[in-house]
Parts: C-alpha cells; sequence; structure tokens
C-alpha cells in the first residue's frame, strides 16, 4: 500500500512539474523595447463576433482635402454606411480620446505622430490590418495598437523671393541660425503641435554633439533666440504664413510645400543637409469603440493601395506602402534624403520632459 501511494504521490509530482514548465515556456520578445508583441490574426475577435453598425466616427487631425479624400472613397466603398469625420489637432484628440475613454465617442483616430500614439496605447484596441504585410518592413509599427500610414518628411519651406531680398542661403538647421533670419522664421508651438514637436526632435537628433538627442538642445535655443518670438499654436499658419511672404522659413510637413508649389506659390522645400528622421503617422482604433467593425473597414481603407495611390497624387504624400508610386519633378524620392534613426526609446521616455523643456527655454527667451 505504501509503494503504490509513494508512486502515486511521484506520479503526481511529475505532472505538476510538466504542467510548471509549459506555462513558463514563452520565448523571449524579439520586439523592440517598450512596443508590444504584434497581435496574431487569431488572436483578434473575428468579424462575425463584431456588432455591424451603419456609422464610423473618424477623429482626424489631417488637412480638410485629406478628410475630403478618405469621405469620398470611404462613401464609394460603403455607401449605405456614414463616415461622420471630427477634426482637431492631435494634441486635442489624444485629450479627448483619454476623457471620453468610459464612452467613447469616436471610433477611430487618424494622424499624428508616435509620441501621441505610445502615450494613447492603453485607449486604442489591437488590430493588424491584411494590408501591413505590403508595407515597407521598416515603416511598418511594432505595435498592434497603431498603424502607419503616411511616411513624413520636416522640410524647411523657404519663400524664394523673401530669401533672395535677405542675400539668405538655408540648408539645413544650422542655417535657422543665422541672425540676418531672426523674426523672420515661423515654428509650431512642440506644446500644442504634434508636427512641431516632432521637428524638435529632429532638430535636436541630427544637431546633437553627440548623437544623443539629450544634448541637442544648446542648438534649439540659439534657433529659439533666432526665431524672435515668432511662435504658432497651429501648425497652418506655418505654409501659410511663408506663403503668404508673412515669413521668410518656416518648418513644416513636405506635402504642404508641395501642394503650395503646385499650386504657383513662390516657394521651395529644403531638406536639412545635416539629417532628416523619416518618421510616419499613424491610425488606430479606438478602444470600448461603439463601431468596432467599421472601424476595422476605415483601418483597411487607409492602408490600401488604392488610398494610399490617391494620396500620392492628390496630397502629395509619401506611401507606407511598397506598392505605391510617388514621383514628382524635383523631389527626391526617399531613399535620396538624408535620413538619420528615429529615437523612438528616448521619445517614449521623454516625450513630457521635450515639451516642458522647450517651454522653459522659449519663455527664459522672451
Amino acid at each position: 500500500m505504501k509503494k503504490r501511494t509513494v508512486a502515486l504521490i511521484s506520479v503526481l509530482m511529475l505532472l505538476l512539474m510538466v504542467l510548471t514548465a509549459c506555462g513558463n515556456n514563452t520565448k523571449p520578445s524579439t520586439t523592440p523595447q517598450n512596443s508590444v508583441a504584434p497581435t496574431k490574426a487569431e488572436d483578434q475577435p473575428k468579424e462575425s463576433e463584431l456588432k455591424q453598425t451603419n456609422v464610423v466616427v473618424l477623429y482626424s487631425s489631417g488637412s480638410t482635402t485629406q478628410n475630403e479624400l478618405v469621405q469620398r472613397m470611404w462613401e464609394e466603398r460603403y455607401p449605405n454606411v456614414t463616415l461622420e469625420i471630427v477634426s482637431a489637432g492631435s494634441g486635442e484628440l489624444q485629450n479627448r480620446i483619454i476623457a471620453e475613454a468610459n464612452n467613447p465617442q469616436g471610433d477611430v483616430i487618424m494622424g499624428g505622430s508616435y509620441a501621441v500614439y505610445s502615450a494613447l496605447s492603453d485607449y486604442l484596441t489591437p488590430y493588424v490590418s491584411p494590408n501591413v504585410e505590403d508595407c515597407i518592413p521598416e515603416f511598418r509599427s511594432t505595435n498592434d495598437k497603431f498603424t502607419a500610414i503616411q511616411i513624413n518628411v520636416n522640410t524647411i519651406m523657404v519663400n524664394n523671393q523673401l530669401l533672395n531680398e535677405l542675400g539668405v542661403t538655408v540648408d539645413g538647421w544650422e542655417s535657422l541660425t543665422n541672425p540676418a533670419l531672426k523674426g523672420k522664421i515661423i515654428f509650431a508651438d512642440p506644446s500644442s503641435s504634434s508636427s512641431g514637436r516632432e521637428q524638435l526632435i529632429n532638430m535636436m537628433t541630427a544637431m546633437s554633439p553627440t548623437g544623443k538627442p539629450e544634448d541637442g538642445w544648446d542648438f534649439v535655443k540659439k534657433y529659439i533666440e533666432n526665431l524672435d518670438g515668432k511662435i504658432s499654436s497651429s501648425s497652418s499658419a506655418i505654409y501659410t504664413g511663408v506663403a503668404n511672404g508673412e515669413y521668410a522659413v518656416g518648418i513644416t510637413n513636405e506635402e504642404k510645400v508641395i501642394e503650395y508649389m503646385i499650386n504657383g506659390a513662390d516657394v521651395s522645400p529644403v531638406y536639412a543637409k545635416e539629417g532628416i528622421t523619416l518618421r510616419t503617422s499613424y491610425c488606430g482604433i479606438i478602444k470600448g469603440c461603439k463601431n468596432e467593425y467599421n472601424a476595422r473597414l476605415l483601418v483597411d481603407l487607409l492602408t490600401s493601395k488604392e488610398y494610399q495611390q490617391a494620396a500620392a497624387e492628390e496630397l502629395y504624400q509619401r506611401s507606407v506602402r511598397s506598392d505605391v508610386n510617388f514621383s514628382l519633378e524635383g523631389i527626391p524620392a526617399t531613399t535620396e534624403l538624408v535620413s538619420i534613426e528615429y529615437p523612438t526609446d528616448w521619445v517614449e521616455e521623454n516625450s513630457d520632459l521635450i515639451k516642458e523643456k522647450f517651454q522653459e527655454l522659449w519663455t527664459s527667451a522672451q
């Protein structure tokens, strides 16, 4: 009897060891630090499990023309489902999503930088579109909570006539500290504009003597002094101000410069010789949204070849897809740009500090 009891205990102990080993048999994550391992398709709720509705609400920080393009292409695909677009800055939409967490009023957020979506990670729901497979590998998001939809290029927009009158050459970040440009540069406030924040990060990374973004603050201080109090809470004021001749120089996204050029404005894009942090803007599904079935369809549309090609042709946006043609006379291909690595980990760890430090330097310069 004792032998049988001992044998039974041995078997039970062996079984317990096997179960414990299985539970701990997880492989180390191969995704970058502070990112989330992509959700597998089989781990996501099936479409058949989601409630079908006749509306979807998009929170967009995109331009009016981008919103119109999305609206048009959605109506062509899904004429029986109403797309409602709420337009605001990415920072405002970020705060709105957080405030509405217990009762989301939107379904999808579109536009905005990595810093915005990283901060919103807990307020977004996982979804990996099948279209991600067609995206350029280095521009795919490593986080299953948001999906890259556009490659953004930080561009120095110049008014050619005003620069000629000043006798100034602008060819990069360092040239923006030229005393002849003092008070003639317009910049978006990084505290309220995600594009302004990303441009600041680019400057710091490119102009740091050590290659570490945090060592770029000395350059930022000189740059702020040359702004001479000229700063805007709105990114749209940058390209309109330069195009209208109010300012000689502004920092903005590339597609707006191209748009003004094509429409006849005497402006040009300058690609900083010290380097550009090629970054992406994203879209994501809001956690707990009321129309997740349609939200997935919208993400699929934004990442589709049809939409991406239309955005390249009509909005002059560089696509994250490898099968979309982006070719404009006088505009360099993405591979021809002097690009530098985007400091993802540093941005995640210092998102609030970046805004606070800039504000501190800005206040002390006034």
